[in-house]
């Protein structure tokens, strides 16, 4: 969803509400694949303050649909999207920011609220996305689904930097 600013910039000291979308369904992050599945109705309220400065503000919370980091079954969670910016504005367009740069979800007399959406939901994602707080994961032997069913494979793990002691323990076994 884009919305015009040229309306409100020659507005100084007042705000216009609009009711927010959001158009993004699929994103991915950090090598992974993510659809959002809903966001939750709000307002996007622009406020001029005096004659240069644009703030925006709104709040939802959005449901994402991803893989378990463990296990790869699907999991769904929440992400809140708490968004508050302040731009500055000059002859009805947004200026960029002279430390920052252009901003990514304005350009000229736009704002992208999708673009607003998907920054904050990736600010606020989880480090870890986890079907359950107890879940097992694969097995690195078998390759199954330690949550579904136990696999009695040998999972002990040694430290690689003991594997060449390993090795040579297991030379002297076979000298006998």
């Amino acid at each position: 969803m884009k919305i015009s600013i040229k309306d409100i910039t020659s507005l100084p000291d007042q705000s216009k509400k609009f009711a927010g979308t959001c158009d993004i369904s699929n994103f991915s992050y950090l090598g992974s694949d993510f659809s959002i599945n809903h966001i939750e109705p709000f307002d996007v309220v622009l406020s001029m303050i005096g004659s240069g400065k644009l703030h925006i503000t709104f709040n939802t919370n959005s449901t994402i649909k991803g893989q378990c980091d463990r296990c790869l079954s699907e999991v769904t969670f929440n992400v809140p999207v708490s968004v508050d910016e302040t731009v500055e504005v000059s002859e009805g367009q947004v200026v960029a920011d002279e430390d920052l740069g252009p901003y990514s979800f304005a350009e000229g007399e736009e704002i992208d609220v999708d673009e607003l959406i998907l920054n904050e939901i990736l600010v606020n994602f989880p480090a870890k996305i986890l079907c359950q707080d107890d879940c097992k994961g694969i097995c690195p032997v078998c390759g199954k689904n330690r949550n579904i069913e136990p696999c009695g494979c040998d999972d002990t793990v040694l430290d690689p930097r003991m594997a060449q002691f390993l090795d040579v323990f297991n030379s002297f076994k076979e000298v006998k």
